[in-house]
């Protein structure tokens, strides 16, 4: 009853009725054969807007050209870490940069910034000074273009690297270089390939002259021009040696002294084309929910577009690397391919448009395909083919993290995470037959095509054929179930890979034996494994279907342990394509995907499988719900880990946000093209999907109603599509030339129809009782972002500072209840806080000195039961005086946390500080801090405690002794959220 109920919900965009008179006109942006749309103004929706610094590194924002990554942020002035993609085995960093001279402008109370992606230029002013920051398009350089500068005032710049790097660092007249190369040889599976890293800087100024600071630092002194202007510029080209001072001068060029107009109509060109032919999206609801994954799904396709033209692709794992921010670290092995991780990136790329962004992947499996079948035939038995190893090493062989254990595509190393995980090589080889069929390239079939020969050879030889008739191997069931009979995944793989290959064959006139081979096998594929859906546990047979009450298990042993949260009876659903919303499988998938065991996980695909199922409510669910999880970075990557920002930015949840729209709103993964299968009622959309044959499909629904439906053909030949008004009493669907208007399909009530495409021509797809012509005109357009945009807990953008004239006046946080009285108290997000009477006992009485790391600290003066500390987020404290060395009385919830905030002094310099709160349930102090207090409970709600501690922490912050102290900006860890780290403030102080 359920699954009936969800599909019924999903086909009711499309047949909505009239909207209420109140609501706006419906409109289309149909006009003379096209689709009207303004991309800048779309794409300018999506700007990420900052209204105060982005002083700490997790709040950088993205900038590249697809070899050059960088993050930036405002500490120090301003601050950029380089990234590459070919700086292997381990991603090393070729440096970051700093110019503080641009403090005056990141410090001052009218700062302002805006990423603008449709341009790809970050602008920042403040203080009467200005900077435009982007990454050239046409070569590895970062541009920083300041003017409002003091001129009479010296600066530097400087590019350096950390411990344990060893660059050459070299100054030639007007040109600073760190310059480091490499050998991959000591791991297992090393490549035995030099790499390096090349980091230039110079300056556009007065007395322009460079030296070496350090030996991992470069600096680059300067005057700005007259009139108060210049331009630091930073290479980071490909690197594996030779003469460095000569290679950065050959990049470089004149660009420090270039005219700014001529870089930057350079810059613009390039973008402005990438936009003009993406597919682009504009949503809006009532709750805002809409506009937010627009804005995720537009941020995603620009750091895609920013990071994806290297020799290897920018993310190996979903990872952000090339906007990596945390110098060389990794959360993950930097030199293996998660193949799973990067499924909705190359979805998404081909259903928007953007095929080039997939070709570094596919081109890194294809190079490497002799030496993965060389690993195959030596670490898998012996079999032909290529056995794709699911975390494989850049350069083809499935160790990994530079040891024996824990391989992929490795008997030996069974059982393990992916050590039988055999059919990465069908994934890879589906997603190259589906960019085939996007774009029609029969090349790039041949090029591609030995993927799909060697990885059907290798999963039918994997396979034996038995008693029964059917194909039966054990492997895992990816990572969920190891070593177990006949897992879905190797079902549905081979279901989904034997045809295309044998089509692709076909197509390229090759392979007819295996072609033959292969058609056989599709018959002897097995059915997939059944199990209850109370428990998951009994293996139950295809009959069971009936009962209504089982789902597609994980493999042919349901009750196997299991060992990561996967839903893999939702594979044949996506990526596999083999059950959709009209499939006789498709009530049973409903079942497995309503019934799944892991829900929002951290690589959560539940939207874009909702999607396949035109489940509309589940897609906008799960997309809200896995957002506010995960999303921690005001850039709108993710974390792996949670909703707080972590050591690396993540772009996998932003490209399944892609993914489940463009599904949601066209898709014809089957044959059948459908408009709107399952888009949510609650949003409007404008939008473009890319869809077979070089086709695109223009899709606008308004209040409930399809508004427009349009086809433009990319090749000749007859479309099946479904009628979005079948079944609706009065309404037919008919097809018009989408210039002339004439009836190309007459109307019809049919379920589907065909239409008789011819290239290069547009069609009209209309309700003959509302047909889009009769709507009014109204080109898709958009004004640019001017302020951040959340969605519940989480946001892109920075908001407008607090000021606050005292920490006191600050304080947005009840910390501390009474005993009788426990109800206001929160501090965690939890309702948990601190007893005043245990504090009190422990000498931290509303008001008390408490003496901790030589700083006399007065606890807050306030009545227990009201706002006590303030949530570390990014507020600017008045605190004015001078000493050595600045207190903080801190403590942790969900933590230990730790965050970087700015001194600000009278002379308007500024320094940046770090502080760690360990958690309140601790009691080992920071490091070169100090357990303050220890009050033996804490409160819970319904006036009751629980018996530990609750302890308070002091930590100090250098200050410089000479200067005046006006200010203090906390860092910037986001709000108060359940389960989330946050940082309490309770006290400031100064040492002499």
């Amino acid at each position: 009853m359920t699954a009936a109920v969800g599909l019924t919900a999903a086909l009711t965009v499309a047949v909505a009725p009239a909207p209420p008179a109140s609501a706006a006109p419906l409109t289309t942006a149909w006009r003379n054969g096209a689709f009207s749309q303004n991309a800048a103004g779309v794409v300018g929706r999506s700007n990420v807007v900052l209204a105060r610094p982005n002083t700490d590194a997790t709040q950088h924002l993205p900038l590249g050209n697809g070899t050059l990554g960088v993050a930036a942020w405002a500490a120090d002035g301003f601050t950029a870490q380089l990234n590459r993609s070919d700086t292997m085995p381990d991603r090393k960093s070729p440096g970051q940069v700093r110019i503080p001279g641009l403090a005056p402008m990141t410090t001052a109370p009218d700062f302002k910034a805006t990423l603008d992606i449709y341009n790809g230029v970050l602008n920042q002013s403040g203080g009467g000074m200005t900077a435009k920051i982007w990454v050239a398009s046409g070569k590895d350089e970062l541009i920083v273009d300041v003017t409002g500068a003091d001129p009479a005032t010296a600066q530097t710049a400087t590019v350096q690297l950390w411990s344990p790097r060893t660059p050459t660092a070299s100054a030639r007249g007007r040109i600073g270089t760190l310059a480091e190369t490499w050998v991959d040889n000591t791991a297992q599976g090393a490549s035995g390939e030099t790499f390096g890293s090349l980091a230039a800087i110079t300056a556009g100024g007065r007395n322009v002259s460079a030296d070496v600071a350090d030996p991992r630092s470069v600096r680059v002194r300067f005057t700005p021009h007259a009139d108060g202007s210049f331009r630091v510029v930073v290479g980071a080209p490909h690197w594996t040696g030779g003469n460095a001072a000569s290679t950065a001068s050959r990049l470089i060029g004149s660009d420090a002294t270039s005219s700014k107009s001529s870089l930057l109509a350079a810059q613009a060109r390039h973008w402005n084309s990438f936009w003009g032919s993406t597919a682009l999206m504009k949503i809006s609801s009532p709750d805002g929910s809409g506009e937010y994954m627009e804005n995720l799904r537009t941020l995603y396709l620009y750091n895609e577009a920013a990071s994806m033209g290297g020799r290897y692709g920018g993310s190996q794992a979903g990872v952000a690397n090339m906007f990596n921010f945390s110098k060389d670290h990794q959360d993950w092995y930097p030199a293996g391919f998660w193949l799973w991780n990067l499924r909705a990136e190359i979805a998404t790329n081909m259903s928007a448009g953007n095929f080039d962004d997939n070709v570094p992947i596919f081109d890194m499996y294809l190079d490497n395909l002799p030496a993965i079948q060389a690993w195959t035939k030596e670490h898998m038995g012996g079999k032909p083919g290529a056995c794709v190893p699911e975390t494989m090493r850049f350069n083809g062989n499935g160790w990994y993290d530079g040891g024996t254990t824990n391989a992929s595509c490795s008997l030996a190393s069974a059982p393990g995470y992916n050590a039988t995980t055999v059919t990465s090589g069908a994934e890879i080889s589906l997603w190259i037959w589906r960019q085939y069929q996007y774009t029609g390239d029969r090349s790039f079939l041949r090029k591609y095509y030995p993927l799909m020969q060697q990885s059907s050879i290798f999963l039918l030889a994997f396979q034996t054929v038995g008693s029964d008739g059917y194909l039966h191997s054990t492997a895992n069931a990816h990572e969920t179930q190891w070593d177990v009979a006949d897992p879905t995944t190797n079902l549905a793989a081979g279901a989904a890979l034997f045809p295309a290959t044998v089509a692709a064959a076909k197509l390229l006139h090759k392979d007819s034996g295996l072609a033959a081979r292969l058609k056989v096998a599709q018959t002897q594929i097995r059915p997939y494994a059944r199990t209850d859906a109370a428990t998951h546990t009994q293996l139950l047979p295809p009959s069971s279907d009936a009962d209504g009450t089982n789902v597609i298990a994980d493999s042919y042993e349901p009750a196997a342990p299991i060992r990561n949260g996967e839903n893999i009876g939702l594979e044949p659903v996506w990526p596999y394509s083999l059950i959709g919303d009209d499939s006789p499988l498709t009530s049973l998938a409903v079942r497995t995907f309503m019934n799944r065991p892991n829900r929002g996980g951290n690589w959560s695909l539940d939207a874009v499988q909702a999607a396949r199922l035109g489940l509309s409510g589940e897609v906008k669910a799960n997309l809200v719900s896995i957002t506010q999880r995960y999303q921690a970075f005001i850039s709108g990557a993710s974390s792996a880990f949670g909703g707080t920002p972590g050591t690396e930015p993540y772009l996998e949840q932003s490209a399944t946000v892609g993914t489940a729209l463009n599904e949601a709103l066209a898709t014809d993964y089957d044959g059948t093209l459908r408009f709107a299968p399952a888009w949510p009622s609650t949003w409007d959309v404008s939008g473009t999907v890319y869809v077979h044959n070089r086709s695109k499909v223009h899709v606008q629904v308004q209040n409930g109603t399809l508004t427009t439906a349009a086809l433009t053909a990319g090749s000749t030949g007859t479309i099946t599509v479904r009628n979005p008004w079948a079944g609706k009493a009065g309404h037919s669907a008919e097809v018009v030339d989408g210039s002339t208007g004439a009836v190309v399909v007459r109307p019809t009530t049919a379920p589907t129809f065909t239409l008789p495409a011819k290239a290069g021509k547009s069609y009209l797809i209309q309700d003959t009782a509302a047909p889009t012509t009769a709507y009014g005109f109204a080109q898709v357009t958009g004004t640019a972002a001017t302020t951040a945009k959340h969605l519940g807990p989480v946001q892109i953008g920075l908001d407008p500072p607090v000021r606050a004239p005292s920490l006191a006046a600050s304080f947005d946080n009840v910390g501390i209840s009474a005993d009788d009285n426990t109800g206001p108290g929160n501090f965690d997000g939890a309702k948990a806080s601190y007893s005043a009477t245990a504090l009190s006992d422990a000498g931290a009485a509303p008001g008390a000195t408490v003496s901790s790391s030589g700083v006399d600290f007065t606890m807050p003066d306030v009545p227990a039961g009201t706002p006590d500390n303030t949530v570390a987020n990014g507020q600017i404290i008045t605190h004015s005086g001078s000493g050595g060395s600045l207190g903080f009385l801190i403590s942790g919830s969900n933590g230990p946390v730790t965050g970087t905030g700015t001194l600000t002094y009278t002379d308007g310099t500024s320094q940046s500080y770090a502080l760690t709160a360990p958690d309140w349930f601790a009691t080992e102090p920071p490091a070169g801090g100090a357990l303050a207090v220890s009050s033996a409970y804490q409160n819970r709600q319904g006036n009751t405690t629980h018996q530990h501690t609750g302890n308070l922490f002091s930590l100090t912050v250098p200050l410089n002794p000479t200067k005046t102290l006006a200010s203090v900006t906390l860092p910037a860890l986001g709000a108060l959220t359940p389960g989330a780290p946050a940082l309490h403030v309770w006290a400031l102080a100064l040492k002499n």
